[in-house]
């Protein structure tokens, strides 16, 4: 176990690191001995032996950074500049979709100061990993280690690794906040006009534009996560950032690797890791809980239902959500595996024929919104930043923004009959859509049905309205909505506004 563990282990380690500053001012104090007597913070009770812990922790955190720091690259494009570490000592680096979008082509600049072209490998639609690689031809190279992202746990050290703004190399501790966020972004660069993240690892370890496709590291230096996106009003970190865990990145650039493409096979079911509550009721320890099935789709036909805990595909373990997406990764479309699942407490085996993914289809935009307009999580790496307003634009306007905020539709709870018609969709029907409104303006139009607003799943009415009453003028949320015959849906950004 290197320094950090052991410091971390101690009795005193995370009590040192929150009252460093008590005892640097302690310190202060007793030096300025000669000056008049006034009040005073009190001198330091800490012995050597605790601010030797303290220099070891600090000398600890310089090493972990001068032994990364090679592994890690600045990736620039014609269009902005991110981040990348190495996969493979033979030149293969690991980055995000985002940050080469558009190119074949990019310049890499090694630690070591070089500078050197690089070929874009990444599949045909990364909508869904938003993963690429990029090989150059280098000698010398440090490959990162990678850690398993499934014994990553809320509380543990954090740190990132890339180059915010261009500035390369730069570094920030933090922590791991949480994990299992998800999400999907509005990004025309994206075949399919969104990516999608799912079991993001959140942490509040600085983030910035740039940091794109750099390592999110552990204390040990290993790799935990592929640093993605934040969560921000301005496009700047407010310290909710989210990577991708390094087990489902490994995964992806071996398959780009192999075969040069991403091989993800459609199971047709929402995944969902067990609640606190369903761990106790049902007395299993981990598994990944189906919360719907697509009619039609490959789980339907083998007869798998919402509610069943999914325990194993294949001779792959499932532990939670993301182990289920990874199996789907590994798992050939056409090719037949064997599914264990737990349904009322018994263990019960499928056979299912995972088919390839449909393709999400995507509200297009004549233009890339401005950061400000676009959905939660926002991305690092793009070029370009407007420069964020004080206050939403309302013209001479000065007073504020007051009233109910609107949709701009009205909506009635579907029929059986249409629900049928269009594959037992959940969601509202559209009755009429205001012109100029936000509905209106992303392509709502009367027969739609409306599935989503944010993160809530629409089903009644009621649903929709909670949604949007959980919303403040000028907000920016994500809309899902289908075309009546259940096969075409869309994602589009919407701007909530009076």
């Amino acid at each position: 176990m290197n320094i950090f563990g052991k410091l971390l282990r101690s009795q005193f380690g995370w009590a040192l690191i929150a009252g460093a500053a008590i005892g640097t001012a302690g310190t202060v104090a007793l030096l300025n001995t000669r000056t008049p007597a006034v009040a005073q913070a009190p001198a330091s009770v800490m012995g050597g032996a605790e601010l030797s812990s303290l220099a070891s922790l600090d000398l600890a955190g310089t090493e972990l950074v001068e032994q990364v720091s090679p592994s890690v690259v600045l990736i620039r494009t014609n269009r902005g500049e991110g981040s990348g570490v190495v996969y493979r000592s033979d030149g293969y680096l690991l980055t995000n979709a985002h940050v080469v979008a558009g190119a074949d082509e990019v310049s890499v600049t090694l630690h070591d100061g070089r500078e050197i072209k690089g070929k874009v490998i990444r599949d045909s639609d990364d909508s869904l990993s938003d993963l690429a690689l990029v090989k150059i031809d280098a000698d010398g190279l440090v490959a990162a280690r990678f850690a398993d992202s499934a014994s990553v746990r809320p509380g543990q050290i954090a740190v990132a690794i890339g180059a915010p703004f261009g500035l390369a190399e730069s570094v920030s501790f933090g922590h791991v906040s949480a994990l299992g966020r998800q999400n999907l972004v509005q990004d025309n660069e994206s075949v399919s006009g969104v990516r999608g993240y799912f079991n993001m690892i959140q942490t509040d370890a600085a983030i910035n534009p740039g940091n794109s496709g750099g390592p999110l590291l552990n204390y040990k230096g290993e790799v935990i996560g592929i640093n993605s996106a934040i969560n921000s009003m301005t496009g700047y970190s407010s310290g909710v950032g989210f990577a991708i865990p390094s087990n489902t990145a490994k995964i992806v650039a071996d398959q780009l690797l192999k075969n040069g493409a991403i091989s993800r096979s459609y199971l047709g079911v929402e995944p969902a890791n067990l609640k606190g509550f369903e761990v106790k009721k049902l007395g299993i320890e981990s598994g990944a809980i189906i919360r719907r099935v697509e009619p039609n789709s490959p789980a339907a036909k083998a007869g798998l239902n919402e509610g069943d805990i999914v325990v194993e595909i294949g001779s792959r373990q499932v532990r939670g959500e993301q182990d289920l997406r990874d199996a789907m990764l590994l798992t050939a479309p056409g090719k037949a595996v064997d599914v264990r699942a737990i349904r009322d407490g018994v263990t019960k085996n499928f056979q299912v024929t995972p088919s390839k993914r449909p393709d999400i289809v995507a509200q297009n935009q004549q233009r890339r919104p401005s950061m400000n307009q676009m959905p939660f999580p926002e991305i690092p790496g793009m070029p370009d930043f407007p420069e964020p307003p004080a206050v939403r634009d309302r013209g001479r306007d000065e007073s504020p923004v007051t009233g109910p905020v609107r949709l701009g539709v009205t909506v009635r709870p579907m029929t059986a009959a249409e629900r049928a018609s269009a594959q037992n969709t959940q969601g509202v029907m559209v009755d009429s859509v205001d012109p100029g409104s936000p509905a209106d303006e992303v392509g709502i139009e009367k027969g739609m049905i409306i599935t989503q607003l944010g993160d809530a799943k629409i089903k009644t009415p009621d649903d929709l309205k909670a949604a949007i009453s959980k919303k403040q003028h000028g907000d920016s949320t994500l809309i899902g909505f289908a075309q009546f015959d259940g096969n075409s849906r869309r994602f589009a950004t919407v701007t909530i506004q009076v």
